[in-house]
C-alpha cells in the first residue's frame, strides 16, 4: 500500500460521481481497478455503462487475500480514518462509499499535476527535503527578481562619476 494507491483511489472515486456525501456500491475488483491505474486512467473509470474492474479470479487465492487486504482493505480504511470518505461495509467484497467534502477536495487537487505537486509539498514541507526546496525556491526568487531589477533600470541609471582632485591654483 501507498499514498500514491491511495490518492489514485481517491480521484477515481470522486470523479466518477462528482458528489459529495453521496454513496454508491463498488466492489474489491473495482477498487483494485483504480489503484492499478493512473490519475488520467481514473477519471473515465465507467467505461461503457460500467465501473472497469480487475479480473481477480485468475489470482491464487492464498495471493488473492494478499492483495485484497493491501490494495483494497487497507487504503480504504486508511481514507475513512483521514476523513476523506465514509465507508460502509456491505459484505466482503462490496463497500458503499461516499466521497467527504476533505476528500473531494483533495481530489481536485490531484486532479492536476500542479495540484499533485502542491499536496506533495503541503505533505513534505516539515522534513528535510521540504526545507531543501523551500530555500532553493527562495534563492532562485531572489535572484530572479534581482535579475529582472538590473535589468529594467540598466539604461536609465546615471554613469558613475569620477571626481578628480587636482592641486590647488597659485594664487596670483
Amino acid at each position: 500500500m501507498s499514498r500514491k494507491d491511495e490518492d489514485r483511489i481517491l480521484h477515481g472515486l470522486h470523479y466518477y460521481r462528482e458528489s459529495i456525501d453521496d454513496a454508491f456500491s463498488v466492489t474489491s475488483d473495482q477498487i483494485l481497478w483504480l489503484a492499478a491505474h493512473s490519475y488520467a486512467d481514473g477519471g473515465v473509470w465507467l467505461k461503457d455503462g460500467e465501473l472497469q474492474s480487475v479480473d481477480s479470479s485468475v489470482i491464487p487465492e492464498e495471493l488473492r487475500r494478499k492483495l485484497l487486504l493491501s490494495k483494497f482493505e487497507v487504503p480504504l480504511r486508511y481514507l475513512q480514518y483521514r476523513r476523506l470518505i465514509k465507508l460502509t461495509v456491505a459484505d466482503e467484497d462490496t463497500v458503499e462509499v461516499a466521497v467527504t467534502f476533505a476528500g473531494a477536495d483533495r481530489a481536485m487537487r490531484l486532479h492536476t499535476r500542479t495540484g499533485r505537486m502542491e499536496v506533495w509539498y503541503q505533505e513534505n514541507k516539515d522534513g528535510f527535503v521540504g526545507l531543501l526546496i523551500t530555500l532553493a525556491i527562495t534563492v532562485a526568487t531572489s535572484v530572479a527578481t534581482i535579475a529582472v531589477w538590473e535589468r529594467l533600470h540598466q539604461g536609465t541609471a546615471e554613469p558613475v562619476r569620477l571626481i578628480y582632485e587636482t592641486a590647488p591654483k597659485p594664487a596670483p
